[in-house]
This record gives structure tokens, sequence and C-alpha cells, in this order.
């Protein structure tokens, strides 16, 4: 563990390019005759959820315990709120009485009375994407603005909190200051909202992990003046600390290592606690020997001068895409009975590691242990060892033999995956991929990902909701496009590679039946249909109301008819590489078996409760299950890509999504044992808030189906489908307050 007091950032300046001033937006808000909350009520009796994952701390924790265990059987519906035919996965805020959420008509914001779903104002229809996670609320310190930041279209833009109406002079572009040409990047935009503390703006992004992905730098704005105050180099520059370990020049070539999950803050202190992802290419690391500082890392970060106070890298040189997906929890622990501020991050290894978050040091030893060595790609330089904790149990099974095959699978096909099991490479979670098929014990999509880590910041309690999918990856050569490309299917083939190749395939033959095959798509939908489908999503597919206009004519081009090359002659799009050229990949080959389940026996996925005090593994239970799996008292967890969050309250319950029952259930925290569960219209599809107003408490979860396509339905022998997408709010019965 290594304690770094080292400054890596630009200096505070002004971001001369961002569009400030940029003109007055053309706005539509919806007038609606809703009354605003009382503004009168006693505010002792309001506790609010004003944060992404409810507070600063990213711990999904509320004070709140109207709601315990001898009660919580009389929930019931309050209030619903639809939102159209799009999924929205938004963890709404909510701020004296009046909630915020994403996702009405296809994107836009609403405001809503917390008490009974009754619309206050609705913005511009698509102001955010459906994969937005959430909203950021800032009141500026005059107390003369109240504002709901978020992103559009890779800027940062902010609405009033009382009108819904756009500000035209906040206009940041995110492309900017990343040394990339902005027309070569796609996205940067993080789907998790930025973190505030007191003015101070901080973002991450998501700009991927594709060959070309720009990098992925961690910056702070001023939220008055759209100013740049600093960029923290999540890949160091030439003469930095931590450049040695990404080879020569590493921002001119590599990329990613981007903070593209929600961050955490120490709003006394001021510092951010940030994770980051691997850097380009996720499974191929020739381009970047050493052990690629600051990729995988927990980030410890002075909010206000962007210097690294200290940092923990939880996987060295990633091969496998095990970037950290979930946001660093903050609570209280007690050492030797001492409390100790502290941080906790769960990782898609599986790994739970926890942090004094003021010095770094470890509440339990990590050991660096020799990981295997064996066969892997030509000119990679592996680490010789990883990190491993030594107290804290791991969270999902990280080993798997033949026998581990799920029993229920029928024959031939359980026969064909243990004759498949039998000839895979594996070592170990660390198995440096290679051209042969190779085993990934967790997979890339964790272990833990976004909004499946909580925390009891009181009692020092931690909990993960874990997905135990192993995935298949092998190394094959191909052809990648970069950036915007030259022709139209260039263009088409780099969105589909970053938004859905990793559930499709990379050459769209699927991984049926969860992730359909997309050859002949167009044989079964039109365009208009395709358009609608992609805008809006259906699970487990989320929406993409992004891609418009040029991007999804380019899109739609290369999904319709596959790859034709062009006539054009490559290019350039960073110091050597070029569009087009050959490059080592992988499919991301998660391991379902014909029913649409993981292929090892259940359950595919848990929740686990650590006492952080003593580093015990409490418990585990199996969350969700499919219900027609054939071995019936079965529990199965679902393995879903689906992911769902969990919120705690000081009632010493949990609330947690089950998606595939369409239930919200809520679980003892300190036994695991179900003690209600509440039905859903359809699956939960995010993190639920907890808050209360004018002293009822409420609980809020997102629910959703898909998008309908009536139009065309005969043609593809497929009847209108009723969609649900909405967010529903349980509570006690008024008289039982």
């Amino acid at each position: 563990m290594k304690s770094l007091q080292r400054r890596i950032f630009t200096s505070r300046r002004s971001l001369n390019a961002v569009a400030l001033g940029a003109g007055i937006a053309t706005i539509s808000v919806f007038a609606v005759p809703a009354a605003a909350p009382n503004k009168t009520a006693d505010k002792r009796s309001n506790v609010d959820w004003p944060t992404y994952e409810g507070t600063q701390g990213a711990n999904h924790y509320s004070s709140l315990s109207q709601v315990n265990h001898s009660n919580v059987k009389n929930l019931e519906v309050a209030w619903s709120y639809n939102i159209g035919e799009s999924i929205s996965i938004d963890n709404p805020l909510i701020v004296d009485g009046v909630m915020y959420l994403s996702g009405k008509n296809g994107g836009a914001i609403s405001a809503l009375d917390a008490t009974n779903g009754k619309e206050i104002w609705v913005s511009e229809s698509k102001m955010v994407s459906a994969r937005q996670r959430g909203l950021t609320f800032w009141e500026s310190r005059d107390h003369k603005k109240r504002r709901i930041v978020f992103y559009r279209a890779n800027h940062i833009r902010q609405i009033d909190a009382a009108t819904g109406k756009l500000d035209p002079t906040y206009d940041v572009d995110l492309k900017l200051g990343l040394e990339r040409d902005p027309e070569t990047i796609f996205n940067v935009q993080s789907v998790s909202p930025p973190r505030v503390w007191n003015d101070t703006l901080v973002v991450g992004s998501a700009p991927g992990e594709e060959y070309g992905s720009p990098v992925g730098d961690i910056r702070a704005f001023d939220l008055n003046t759209g100013k740049l105050i600093w960029q923290f180099h999540t890949i160091p520059a030439p003469g930095e600390p931590g450049a040695e370990t990404w080879g020569p020049n590493p921002r001119a070539f590599n990329g990613g290592a981007n903070s593209w999950t929600g961050a955490s803050v120490d709003e006394k202190r001021g510092i951010l606690y940030a994770v980051t992802g691997s850097g380009t290419y996720d499974f191929w690391g020739v381009d970047r020997p050493g052990n690629n500082l600051y990729a995988d890392c927990l980030l410890a970060i002075d909010i206000r001068t962007g210097k690294l106070l200290w940092h923990f890298q939880d996987v060295h040189h990633d091969l496998w895409d095990y970037d950290l997906g979930s946001s660093p929890v903050l609570f209280t622990a007690r050492s030797k009975g001492v409390p100790v501020d502290s941080v906790a991050i769960a990782g898609k290894t599986g790994f739970l590691f926890a942090f004094d978050r003021v010095s770094g040091k470890p509440l339990f030893p990590i050991e660096e242990r020799p990981v295997p060595q064996g066969e892997h790609m030509e000119g990679e330089m592996l680490s010789p060892t990883q990190p491993f904790p030594t107290v804290l149990k791991p969270f999902v099974r990280q080993t798997f033999t033949v026998d581990d095959i799920d029993p229920a699978i029928p024959e031939p096909e359980r026969s064909e995956i243990q004759a498949r099991f039998r000839s895979l490479r594996w070592e170990g979670i660390f198995t440096p991929p290679s051209t042969k098929p190779t085993l990934e014990a967790t997979g890339s999509n964790g272990g833990a990902n976004f909004g499946t880590t909580a925390a009891d910041p009181v009692r020092g309690r931690v909990y993960v909701v874990g997905v135990d999918i192993p995935a298949v990856i092998q190394m094959a050569k191909s052809k990648p496009q970069f950036g915007a490309g030259n022709s139209p299917m260039e263009r088409g083939r780099s969105l589909y590679q970053k938004n859905c190749a990793v559930c499709h395939g990379a050459d769209r033959t699927g991984h049926p039946p969860t992730f359909p095959s997309l050859i002949g798509v167009n044989t079964r939908l039109d365009n208009e249909q395709l358009v609608d489908f992609i805008h809006a999503g259906k699970q487990p597919m989320p929406g993409f109301p992004n891609i418009t206009g040029q991007s999804m004519t380019d899109l739609l081009t290369y999904v319709n008819n596959g790859f034709v090359p062009s006539d054009t002659p490559p290019r350039k799009v960073m110091k050597g590489l070029a569009e087009g050229e050959p490059r080592w990949r992988t499919d991301y080959g998660y391991w379902y078996s014909k029913s649409g389940n993981g292929v090892m026996r259940p359950p595919w996925t848990t929740l686990s409760a650590y006492d952080m005090n003593t580093g015990a593994l409490l418990w585990q239970v199996p969350v969700d299950s499919d219900p027609s799996y054939p071995i019936k008292g079965v529990k199965t967890g679902t393995g879903d890509t689906n992911k769902v969050g969990i919120a705690v309250t000081a009632s010493r319950l949990l609330f947690v999504p089950e998606a595939r029952l369409k239930k919200l259930m809520a679980v003892d925290a300190d036994t695991g044992k179900t003690v209600w569960e509440g039905d859903l219209p359809e699956m939960a599809v995010g993190v639920p808030a907890v808050y209360s107003v004018n002293g009822r408490e409420y609980i809020a979860v997102p629910a959703g189906s898909g998008v309908a396509h009536p139009k065309g339905q005969a043609k593809i022998g497929v009847p209108p489908v009723e969609v649900h997408n909405q967010f529903v709010v349980f509570a006690l019965p008024e008289k039982a307050k």
C-alpha cells in the first residue's frame, strides 16, 4: 500500500472553448395544474434523499426508522408516476418535499410533489439519456440559485429547480481538454451523475476502453461560471508520477482509466473518493506495459486543489475488464474500540477492500500474491502479483469445477457444457487471456457493479449485491473502428462497438437467448421500429435516446447490413494507430445456458453483509429468482446484466429490488431474512430512494418493461405490448404513521 503526496493536475484556468453564453435555448416546459408541497411544513419532519445514492458518502443510507420490522408488512403503494414508453434507471432526488427524476417522455426531467406524485413541472423532452442513473441538486452559497445539474449530449447543463427552465448561460463541453480531436470522441459523459462540494462540481467520464478511446480524466468545474478548476490525469503525462507504468507518451496513445461509476465525498474534509476503470484495450495490454496507474484505482483527491492524497490499485495491468464499477462507500468502523472514518470498495473480482479514508491505511491486511504467468499474448508484460484481502472473504465464487455446472440444465446441453468447461484454460481469477478459450471467473460484469454496494455508516456494516456469472474470453484479430470514422458504415460500426457489442457480440450474432442475434433484424423490424426500440430500450437493454440524426442513420447502416469495407483510405486516429488496423480483441463471453440463466449451479446473485468492525462476513443470501427454474424451492438469483441497488435504513432494514420477480423486498439487516415483499408492475431497474415528508416515510423505486411497438406488429407476428414504465412509491397507510 503506497501513500502518495502528488500533484497531477492542471492549474486553475478558464476553459476557453467552453460555450458560455451560447444563446437562448428553446425550452418547452409543460405547465401542470399541481400545487407545490406545503413550504410551511415543519422541516424537521422532512428527511431528504438529496443526492445520487442517498448521501455524499454514496452509502444508500437513510436515518429514517418509521418503517420497521414490526410494521413493514403494512407497506402499500402510496402513489406511482408513469413516464411513458422509456425505461428510466434514475435514482430520484428528494429535496424539501419535491422529487426530481428523469425519464418522462423519453428523457425529460420532472419535479413532483413527493407526497402524491403530482407534477409541478416537466422539462423539455429528451433532456436526459435514459441510461442516466441520476441527477445532481445544487444550491448556491447565497441561496439565490437552486439548480438541477445533468449531462446532455456530452455537455454539463443546469435547469432551475423551481421552474424546470434551462439556464442558457451554463454550458460546459466535456469533449474539450482531453488531448484528442473532439470529432473523434463519440461519448465522454458518465452515466452516473457528478458530485457537488460547495460550489465545485466534480465530474467523471465514460469514454469507454475501446481502442482509440480518449483519456478518462476527472475534472472539477465552478458551478457558477463553468470554469475548469482542476483536471486530474488518470493516465499521467510524461514526467508525472506514474507515467513510467504505461510506456512512452501514454496520454497520446492510451485511453480509458475513466471514472464512470459514482464517486463519494467526505464533506467535512473536502475529499473526493473516485474509482477508475481499466485502460484501453480492456483485454490486451501490449500497448500499455506496466501496472498502469491510475487505472483500476481508488483515488482520494483533495477537492480544493485536485491533489492526489493517496491511492490503492485493486488490479495491476488489467487484462480482464475488472474495473471498479461500484461507488466507494463511506462509513465509520471501530478498530480495537477506536472509531475510524473509513471507505470501502467492492470489485468485479469479488473482493472487498476497506481503508482509513484519511491515511489510506487498510482496515485489514492486504497481500500481494503471485498470480498465473503461463500462456498469454505475445508481448504482454503480466503483473507478477495482485492484491488479495486476507480477512475480508470474497462475496462471489472465484473458482469452479465441472461439478458446479447447474444440475437443472437438461441433457444433452449439460454434457456439452461440461465438455466445453474441461477444454477451457483456467488457473484462477487472474488467468491471462490468450487465443485459446479462457474461463474468466467473475466476468467483466462482476462481482460488484454500479449501485450494488451500500453501507450503514453508524454501525460499520457494508452490504454488497454480487453477480456470479463466469465468462469465456478468447483473443482474435479484428478491425475495430475508432472515433468518427470516414464513412457511414465505419461510423456505424464504431457506435455499435461502443454501445451494443457488449451484449449482442462484436459480429452481431448475440448471446441467445438473453441477447438475440441482430443479423437480419431489418426483416423483423422496420427502421422506424428499430429507432423506437434503440431510443427506449427493453429489459435487459437500456435505451439510447442520445443516438439521433446522422448517428442513428450510421448505426442502422451497420446493424442492418454488417460491415462492408469502404474505399476510403484508413486515417490515423492518433500517433501510431490507424483506423482499420487489425487489433486483438474478444467478446465479453458471458456464459449462459439456453434457458438464459448462468451455466453454474445457483445462486447467480447474492446479497452479502460484512461487519467492518471485525471483517466478518455475517451472512449471504440469494437475491431474486427465476420462477421457471425446474428445481422447486431454490431461490436462484438471476445473474442479470440489469443492475439493482440497495437502500439501508436506521431501522436495520435493507430494501432490495428483485427484478425478475417484479418485487421490492425488505431484508433484516442482521440476519438476511426477507421480512416483506411488495409487488411491482414490472421489473425493478434501479436503486431505491428513502425519504420522509411531513413525518411520513416513503420508499421509491423505478420499474419498467420497455417500449411498445404497436406499429407493424402484425408484420412480425407479435401482438402490441402494454408498458408500465413508472416510479412506484411505497408507504405505510396514513393511519399507521
